[in-house]
């Protein structure tokens, strides 16, 4: 008895059966009429054969194509767009270039109008750290691994940047080199360099170490002993107790670094001044005028020098608090940054950047009001 089968047609948009050719037959019992069909799919070229017997029927796809009827491209297979086949030429969908890290990728028409007609894939779902169009650069807080392909699974290290040495879990991606707080070296930031060393503040892990040859000596011209220097100077103190008050009244209060020492400062300017050179490495307070972060000139009377006042010591970090010197000479400068008498050069701790962080939000919000001293003017113009 000879197998019939019911035409089938598929509701789907792309799926259709085309007939080849259609059998009837008369006769049968009680003179029913009975229909043979034999079918093909429309695989736009792409296929040889298809499965009549499944339901929708689907093509056996090559060329890389896929879909009941090799309507479109396999997900590592859209570097072209899909095209159908031609006795002339096959049209196969081209591979992605994901170096081996992905799966799947996606046609973009206008990278591929951009290359000439070359290449428009776009690689999705990078793994083993990986980024990028083509899966060829690694993703952040990672790096390229030069001894290993790009197809490796390892081509991509982690930064492994040290918490407390490093400013971030970022590194560069070509060298592995973490970017490394003050003082701190090494690929990972992981030690102290030359000229430094460990602390236990984890904002600044390595602090600069004190010239031991350098002592802070006052002048040879005269000393505290001198007659003219007595009761001169402030009573010199290794510690303050920064309250609020004493904070609001201070005209500056600054973490630098001397670079040259008080015994023989860097130029002298006129009769009653000498030139300080100063690195700012944070500014806590100040008043009427801004005082920039970096390297700046710092004004020192000389008879403070010259009676041993400020006690520095060139490479060594100090907390400075002072008042602007009272002049009666109306030509100065306001952005002179003044050092003399009535101020304090403490040995810098780490320990302070916080409380006076603290004390310097309390300003902004306004606890200096009724605190502060009458204005004065910083010092005279030579």
């Amino acid at each position: 008895m000879t197998d019939y089968r019911t035409l089938f047609s598929s509701p789907g948009p792309k799926t259709r059966i085309v007939a080849s050719y259609l059998r009837v037959e008369f006769g049968g019992k009680a003179g029913l009429v009975t229909t043979g069909v034999r079918g093909r799919c429309q695989c736009h070229g792409h296929a040889a054969r298809c499965a009549t017997r499944a339901q929708p029927p689907r093509c056996r796809c090559r060329h890389h194509t896929t879909g009941p009827g090799c309507e479109s491209c396999r997900p590592s297979h859209r570097d072209w767009p899909w095209r159908p086949a031609t006795p002339q030429h096959p049209h196969p969908c081209l591979p992605c270039s994901c170096n081996q890290h992905a799966r799947r990728c996606r046609f973009n028409s206008e990278l591929f109008r951009l290359s000439g007609g070359r290449s428009g894939g776009v690689c999705e779902r990078c793994r083993h750290h990986t980024a990028g169009r083509h899966c060829h650069y690694c993703q952040p807080g990672f790096w390229r691994d030069p001894s290993q392909p790009i197809t490796s699974h390892k081509a991509c290290r982690a930064c492994q940047c040290h918490p407390i040495g490093a400013t971030g879990g970022m590194c560069n991606q070509t060298s592995g080199q973490c970017s490394c707080k003050l003082g701190v070296t090494g690929l990972t930031c992981n030690r102290c360099g030359p000229g430094y060393q460990q602390s236990r503040s984890p904002r600044m892990p390595c602090q600069r170490i004190p010239e031991a040859t350098t002592t802070p000596v006052t002048t040879p011209v005269a000393s505290r002993s001198d007659p003219q220097c007595q009761g001169y100077c402030n009573v010199s103190v290794s510690s303050v107790h920064m309250s609020l008050q004493r904070y609001c009244q201070q005209d500056y209060v600054l973490h630098a670094q001397v670079s040259a020492s008080s015994s023989q400062p860097s130029e002298a300017v006129g009769p009653e001044w000498w030139r300080l050179a100063v690195h700012v490495l944070a500014v806590f307070k100040q008043r009427a005028w801004p005082v920039r972060r970096g390297g700046q000139e710092a004004w020192v009377p000389r008879a403070d020098l010259i009676c041993g006042c400020l006690r520095l010591r060139p490479g060594a970090d100090y907390l400075l608090l002072g008042r602007a010197a009272q002049t009666h000479n109306d030509n100065y400068d306001p952005a002179r940054l003044i050092l003399n008498r009535h101020g304090l050069a403490l040995p810098w701790r780490p320990r302070w950047a916080r409380p006076l962080r603290r004390l310097q939000q309390k300003e902004r919000g306004g606890a200096c009001r009724g605190l502060l001293p009458p204005t004065r003017s910083p010092g005279p113009r030579n």
